[in-house]
């Protein structure tokens, strides 16, 4: 009877089932193929979790690990993939998993078509940081832009242009990750409090503040000043107004005011 104790928590727990991040966190349940969808074809930074069920360390991990994913939730994915099930045990081997749980940042890569570049997490495992250490490995596509260097930017961008006015010291995490949603269809800038002459042509006196910059027919620029809370699933959905999104809910999806591409039976 007491052998059938210690093995009954193993007994309950089938191959197929989701492990113990379940589908009410923001950790990314993965599989060989979710994986490569979600961490291989993806420009944003990822971590990932290797472990075991039977792990007591993995268990020690995991409400850190939630929390981190918690915090990191639209800035960078965290996964995880369950190594004791025969399914996924391959992709552990490719990554040479020999413990648990083994964490691996994957950070994409600056060249389109290249795969992504893969080192282990050394840092502590707490929340603040594991999210710190991703947030550390972000692409930044913003560029950092002084009251002399926005008009010459403006007219050299022939996309949507999005401009953060901030007073942080630093690109805010949630902004880079906006540059990577759209990344290739927008161009992202920020400028710091102390640039007080674009402030005031664009009338900026609270910060933060965002404005997205078009270009009409006739090359006259339209600005559009964004309203509402600076939470990156609602500037996500303003910006995607102005400009195609190549990640998230509505990559691919053509704003509305935006001339979709002739094909063949209109040309």
């Amino acid at each position: 009877m007491r052998i059938l104790e210690l093995f009954l928590p193993l007994l309950l727990v089938t191959p197929a089932s989701a492990g113990f991040y379940g589908k009410n966190t923001d950790v990314l349940n993965l599989d060989p193929k979710t994986f490569k969808d979600e961490i291989m074809n993806t420009n944003h930074t990822s971590i990932v979790e290797f472990y075991a069920e039977w792990c007591g360390h993995c268990r020690q991990l995991r409400p850190h690990y939630i929390k981190a994913a918690s915090s990191l939730k639209g800035i960078a994915k965290v996964a995880a993939v369950r190594c004791d099930d025969s399914f996924t045990q391959p992709l552990c081997q490719h990554y040479n998993v020999k413990g648990y749980p083994t964490l691996k940042i994957f950070t994409p890569p600056k060249i389109a078509g290249s795969k992504p570049r893969v080192e282990d997490y050394q840092g502590q495992r707490t929340a603040k940081a594991i999210a710190n250490t991703v947030i550390g490995h972000l692409r930044n596509h913003v560029k950092r832009l002084t009251d002399s260097e926005v008009i010459a930017w403006l007219e050299e961008s022939t996309m949507p242009s999005v401009l953060l006015f901030t007073d942080k010291t630093a690109i805010p995490p949630m902004f880079k990750a906006l540059a990577i949603d759209y990344s290739g269809t927008a161009d992202f800038g920020y400028l710091k409090k102390g640039e007080k002459a674009i402030a005031k042509q664009y009338g900026i006196t609270k910060y933060p503040a965002v404005v997205v910059l078009t270009k009409n027919n006739d090359g006259s620029t339209e600005s559009h000043f964004y309203s509402g809370e600076h939470k990156k699933e609602l500037l996500y959905d303003y910006i995607s107004k102005y400009a195609m999104p190549t990640e998230g809910p509505k990559k691919g999806q053509f704003p509305e005011n935006m001339n979709k591409p002739l094909g063949h039976e209109e040309l």
